[in-house]
């Protein structure tokens, strides 16, 4: 069926916004998914931001060609679906890299990542922009409504079900540049907003009105404009400053083994715990620095006897904070199992009690919280599944109690700990802040599992937002990731260099660089998302005024 578009506006860009508007049946749903991809190339390691705006002005395009259906909320949702199943398969294929960690068994399996992830994703940009299409208009009112209904769906991405805030739109700025240090004010969500919108202003320019003139069609262009030249003179003004730097000096240390190798037999944890006690050997340091391995170092129990007390001979004068699976005895011989990170001196490494311990509470779903706690017939699908992020928990790990401030007084300063995922959430590193706030972030992670390309770097690129929202340092230490000390405004300070030594394809990285001091505050550390609920009212005012208009 081809429908009656006639496009006016940008006279040149008339053609193109008609072919956009007509497409109909696959084609609508192949070029919705098509604009998809391309926009999920906006985030790390690419940036391209420009396919960003080109997905969100084409797909508003096919939203304006589907309001013209009988049934156009139909015709709607399936557009937005077909753009989020596209854009979540390209920017998350990654994936998929756990379940060829073991393809023999696990490879059978890759339709879970490659279509269940993004088509469950996509239903939430579906809902998205149905509920944009009930308050759609041929005027320049549709972009704010877009943002709107968009950032919301988003934010609900965020949140249901205890929320997956992967590659949100506001995470598409390169982390320490100027536009980045918006999330200082309103958070990565008002950013998501504020973005989003940018992103579609070009689509006002060209519509279905028989009105003349440009003006108001180049209204929402205008005021994206200015909102990002004021956010970007901001942001650079702020970035003028330089961080101070304390008397505290991190070590970071990443064996760098590769994850199918990392549970083998006579490869594991024997030649991983002598490794890092190599690194911790010949790499040059003074007493009182703060030793950081990643999430699951060792791949077991760091917290046994024989462990500690190799550990209390190389560790010295310096404090460590390391990753490690623990157990706890429930009863009946059974053992409940946390993802932690502990923080150890020689004496309490001696005594095997550690100074501090941090449990992670926001699980991944599969990979951590077991398959039984979230689906139906989960726990027969446990069995087939990948096992858990530390393998010797096959039942799944046990969440900790909550986002936390760790102290362990005259060994390290104070800190916000993060195990890997929990990275993601905006809401764990500033609830997790005293009143008088940590000292630093500490981000722990294993990358191994999603190989070299866009998974691991996303995931840096977004850690980095923590920083900038609640202005305070990170060190950040990551199994075959980036692993790196970034200041209060997101910025890279230092990264880990790669260290002589290493085994056949594993890839250690060391780097010893001073903790930055933070910042007093944030408007984001103070209000939260209270900017991000002000903005959407006043897009639904200003949705409503360029309606009447």
């Amino acid at each position: 069926m081809t429908l009656p578009v006639k496009s006016h506006g940008l006279t040149a860009l008339g053609p193109l916004h008609e072919s956009f508007a007509r497409l109909a049946g696959w084609r609508a749903h192949g070029g919705a998914a098509l604009l998809g991809a391309a926009g999920s190339l906006a985030f790390a390691p690419f940036h391209i931001m420009p396919l960003l705006v080109l997905a969100c002005t084409g797909l508003i395009w096919m939203m304006d060609g589907a309001r013209a259906y009988r049934r156009w909320g139909r015709a709607v949702f399936a557009r937005g679906w077909a753009f989020g199943f596209g854009f979540f398969l390209v920017g998350m294929h990654w994936t998929a890299m756990p379940f060829l960690v073991e393809p023999e068994r696990h490879a059978i399996f890759l339709f879970m990542p490659l279509i269940l992830l993004p088509a469950g994703m996509g239903l939430i940009w579906g809902a998205g922009a149905a509920l944009a299409g009930a308050f759609w208009s041929a005027s320049p009112s549709r972009i704010f409504i877009f943002a709107l209904f968009f950032a919301l769906a988003e934010w609900t991405r965020g949140h249901l079900f205890g929320g997956f805030p992967w590659n949100l739109p506001g995470t598409t700025w390169a982390p320490g540049g100027a536009i980045s240090q918006l999330a200082s004010v309103g958070g990565v969500y008002w950013l998501t907003l504020l973005t989003l919108f940018a992103a579609a202003a070009p689509a006002a320019v060209v519509d279905t009105r028989e009105t003349r003139g440009l003006g108001a069609r180049l209204m929402p262009a205008f005021f994206a404009v200015a909102v990002f030249v004021v956010g970007w003179t901001w942001g650079a003004q702020r970035l003028a400053a330089q961080p101070t730097l304390t008397d505290e000096t991190l070590l970071l240390m990443d064996a760098g083994v590769p994850q199918n190798e990392k549970f083998v037999d006579g490869v594991g944890t024997p030649l991983l715990l002598r490794r890092y006690l190599e690194l911790m050997r010949d790499t040059p340091s003074q007493p009182g620095d703060i030793v950081i391995w990643p999430e699951g170092a060792l791949g077991s129990v760091l917290l046994r006897a024989d462990t500690l007390e190799s550990i209390a001979a190389f560790l010295g004068d310096r404090a460590l904070i390391a990753g490690t699976a623990r157990s706890q005895p429930r009863g009946g011989g059974e053992y409940d199992w946390y993802n932690s990170l502990a923080v150890l001196d020689a004496e309490s490494a001696a005594a095997g009690i550690p100074r501090s311990i941090y449990d992670k509470h926001r699980l991944v779903p599969f990979g951590e919280l077991p398959a039984a706690e979230i689906i139906p017939f989960g726990r027969a699908m446990s069995a087939i599944l990948p096992g858990a992020i530390q393998q010797m928990a096959r039942s799944g790990f046990v969440p900790g109690r909550g986002p936390a401030t760790i102290y362990a007084d005259g060994v390290v300063p104070p800190f916000v700990a993060m195990i890997c995922y929990e990275a993601l959430y905006p809401s764990i590193a500033r609830s997790a802040q005293p009143r008088d706030g940590a000292d630093w972030l500490l981000v722990i992670s294993n990358d191994a599992w999603f190989g070299v390309g866009m998974g691991p770097a996303q995931h840096y690129a977004q850690n980095r937002y923590r920083s900038i929202e609640t202005g305070t340092p990170m060190a950040r230490v990551a199994s075959r990731g980036a692993s790196a000390v970034i200041d209060s405004w997101g910025r890279e300070i230092a990264r880990g260099e790669p260290a002589a030594g290493d085994p056949e394809r594993w890839r250690s990285s060391v780097l010893r660089a001073p903790l930055p001091e933070p910042l007093q505050s944030t408007p984001y550390k103070r209000s939260g998302d209270l900017l991000f609920w002000l903005s959407l009212a006043i897009f639904s005012m200003l949705a409503f005024f360029m309606w009447r208009r």
